[in-house]
């Protein structure tokens, strides 16, 4: 009988994600990790992100489209910027339970990503803005740059794919203007283009 064990499947994935960080000198380890704050662990970060923390998003009215705004703000330069940062506005206006349900589902996700005690001890410290986003970068890295990146998590196409196309010369006769080879090394992204952050 074939099936699928979700397990195996799991320790597989911490396995290559471990043997990753390991091989990049990451400053973090692959498993639970604690959380430290006012000097003392407040709550363990689980290994793999649990599903069901993004579970408080579902339903939020217009979330989609301020979502694809917000993406937008940050690629655009100039006019287009502010025509996006204009659209941001529009959203929250049209909605106006929209930021008190954002905050209410950042809560909740909080709590299921921390637990109930967990949560409730941070909360206790009051964090800062600042101390929040520390905690939503380091989480980002820790779920979705390291190992458990969204690529790794849906895996390699099952077709291999040369990434490009190869052209063909023009003429069957050889000329010194023709190169020998096209596409003789891999073409890297600018780092630059690649900054999210």
């Amino acid at each position: 009988m074939v099936g699928i064990d979700l397990d195996a499947a799991r320790e597989r994935r911490l396995a290559a994600a471990a043997e990753k960080a390991r091989a990049a000198k990451a400053e973090y380890t692959v498993g639970e990790e604690p959380l430290i704050f006012g000097g003392a662990t407040v709550a363990m970060l689980p290994a793999e992100l649990p599903l069901e923390v993004w579970q408080p998003l579902i339903g939020i009215p217009y979330l989609p489209l301020l979502l694809r705004s917000l993406v937008e703000a940050a690629q655009a330069q100039g006019e287009q910027q502010t025509q996006a940062a204009s659209l941001i506005v529009d959203v929250l206006g049209s909605e106006p339970s929209l930021p008190s349900d954002l905050l209410a589902a950042a809560a909740e996700m909080g709590r299921r990503l921390l637990g109930e005690d967990g949560y409730e001890q941070l909360m206790a410290q009051r964090p800062s803005h600042a101390d929040l986003l520390e905690l939503v970068r380091y989480a980002w890295t820790k779920y979705f740059s390291g190992g458990g990146g969204l690529g790794e998590l849906i895996g390699p196409s099952a077709t291999a794919s040369s990434g490009g196309t190869t052209s063909k010369p023009t003429s069957s006769g050889t000329t010194s203007s023709t190169p020998a080879a096209s596409g003789g090394g891999p073409v890297t992204p600018d780092s630059s283009a690649l900054d999210v952050s």
